[in-house]
């Protein structure tokens, strides 16, 4: 499992068209809170496409690093407000090889949390359940700063193109299918100590969710922690 992988199947629900809606869950194993917490944020990993008249979707890195950096502003200005302190952490700076080897186990249960918990039928064994983890030691992802909580974050998102758009209101006039894309964004919360993901949230921000504009950002970002934790 990688990153590809988890945008693809960001990209696979986007097809079926978004709506404003947040699906969370939160762990069934023992957890409470901490106050005035300290938490990693994980610069966010976007994938943003242009949708072509012809169906077609090609990233566009320019708008993909500006839905990063708007996510990244967004998700900290908003835990900030909520009371925690935030250490940014880059996964494209300098990490160590147990923190990237701890990324990397966390995409592996990203992918399954998305697999069974959101698009399947679960698993036989985890009825009533959500105690997915990524193991002791997470601890690492905190570096120097002794974070209690580390968020991640994963968003795909595609927008229509100027002949896309006259195509669909053709489209619209003749009585047929429309694409209009927009954006899903994932979210992970990991409480370091444990190693469990305390909660998470696969979140739809509908077509007007332009998470290229920064004030749009924030109001995705406000909307996907509605039942945050913290």
């Amino acid at each position: 499992m990688n990153k590809r992988l988890i945008g693809a199947v960001l990209a696979a629900v986007l097809m079926l068209g978004a709506c404003a809606t947040n699906r969370t869950r939160n762990t069934t194993n023992t957890f409470t809170p901490k106050a005035s917490s300290r938490t990693v944020l994980v610069t966010p990993d976007v994938n943003l496409q242009v949708l072509m008249a012809s169906g077609m979707r090609e990233t566009r890195a320019d708008w993909s690093e500006q839905g990063k950096d708007n996510l990244k502003r967004a998700l900290q200005s908003e835990l900030t407000v909520r009371g925690s302190a935030v250490t940014v952490l880059d996964p494209a700076k300098g990490l160590t090889p147990r923190q990237i080897q701890l990324l990397k186990l966390n995409d592996v249960v990203v992918n399954t949390s998305m697999q069974y918990e959101y698009f399947g039928f679960g698993l036989p064994t985890k009825k009533g359940k959500f105690d997915r983890t990524i193991g002791p030691g997470a601890q690492v992802l905190s570096g120097a700063s002794a974070a209690d909580y580390a968020l991640l974050t994963r968003a795909a998102g595609s927008f229509q193109s100027g002949g896309k758009i006259a195509m669909n209101i053709a489209m619209a006039a003749l009585g047929g299918p429309v694409q209009t894309g927009g954006t899903q964004i994932y979210l992970t919360l990991v409480d370091l100590d444990t190693g469990d993901i305390v909660w998470s949230n696969l979140a739809s921000a509908a077509t007007g969710g332009d998470i290229r504009n920064p004030d749009s950002a924030s109001r995705v970002v406000q909307a996907a922690l509605k039942d945050f934790p913290l």
